[in-house]
């Protein structure tokens, strides 16, 4: 009597009456909770799948025509690259040529000689003074002055006086005949001579 009074035994008893109780009501509804499941299943497999498997004649025109707009558009990148690289080299050798163009008209402009304001008293004083030389003694000056400083003092010599010294100079023998030549240069150079400007030389 005293383990049916226990609290222990009580719960353990309504805990196996539970279970009965519910093993019975699943028992009893088997047909009910399980046939529609497996019908179900045997729905979903009895159906086919299906795939959107065709493609319109409109679809594949229009895949045709993007290939070949994609096709000369490529030729196209092709031909615009080439001619890129082609005006980029013209560039190039633009911009080449007009430095050796800038390169030779400095060279040219240092080469022509030009008498300027502030150095021309003193240069016809030198014109002067070589003027009353003789030739020969003139020549053994400008063998050792800067032909450009040459070709200003003769400038303002008379002409028989540059004629005589140009005669001396190019009768001078030399080695390699440095001097024949100096004087076809400095010949050259008196005929491309800038002289100063009027209103320079009247101020």
């Amino acid at each position: 009597m005293k383990i049916l009074t226990s609290g222990w035994t009580l719960a353990l008893l309504a805990s196996l009456l539970n279970i009965g109780t519910t093993a019975h009501l699943i028992y009893s509804q088997r047909d009910a909770i399980f046939a529609p499941v497996a019908a179900t299943e045997v729905e979903k497999k009895s159906v086919a799948p299906r795939f959107w498997s065709f493609r319109p004649d409109d679809v594949d025109a229009l895949i045709a025509e993007l290939n070949v707009e994609r096709k000369k558009m490529t030729a196209r990148e092709t031909e615009l690259d080439k001619a890129a690289a082609q005006i980029e080299a013209e560039k190039s050798e633009l911009e080449k040529t007009r430095a050796e163009i800038v390169a030779m008209r400095e060279e040219m402009s240092q080469s022509i000689p030009e008498v300027q304001t502030a150095e021309l008293k003193n240069l016809k004083t030198l014109a002067q003074t070589y003027s009353a030389m003789t030739p020969g003694a003139v020549v053994a000056i400008f063998r050792e002055m800067d032909e450009m400083m040459s070709v200003k003092i003769l400038a303002l010599m008379k002409p028989e006086k540059v004629a005589a010294v140009l005669q001396e100079m190019s009768r001078t023998q030399d080695k390699d005949d440095t001097m024949a030549k100096r004087a076809a240069r400095i010949s050259d150079k008196l005929r491309l001579l800038k002289p100063a400007k009027k209103e320079e030389v009247q101020s």
